[in-house]
């Protein structure tokens, strides 16, 4: 995977793509692999949400999760971490961390920003 820093916002639900790609920057075939995304709260030291992607495209390693807009309320924070892990049913389940760039960094920036109010005060 090679992402760039990822900005969501608050009072909206907020799909986030991901592409799975190897150190070559092709798409990797994530057949019996979940992926899971954990929100870090690094300030506190603490996993604050874990989703799971949903693949349209588990050939091509391309799926989505959702970071809705019941979960934004709670981000009090402007900044947070992605972490990504692979688990592979094949093999006990094993986990593995998902890098995001090719320096073998795991965290991902998570920006968290208001921009949608509720219709009434």
């Amino acid at each position: 995977m090679y992402a760039k820093p990822v900005t969501i916002y608050q009072g909206i639900d907020n799909p986030i793509q991901v592409k799975v790609k190897n150190q070559d920057q092709k798409p990797v075939n994530m057949t019996n692999k979940l992926i899971r995304v954990d929100i870090q709260d690094t300030l506190n030291s603490l996993t604050v949400h874990t989703s799971t992607v949903t693949f349209s495209n588990i050939a091509k390693g391309y799926g989505t999760f959702i970071i809705n807009k019941d979960l934004t309320a709670l981000l009090d924070q402007r900044q947070y971490k992605l972490t990504f892990r692979t688990i592979d049913t094949t093999d006990n389940n094993a986990e593995q961390p998902v890098y995001v760039d090719d320096n073998y960094q795991v965290p991902l920036d998570l920006m968290v920003l208001p921009a949608y109010y509720a219709d009434t005060p």
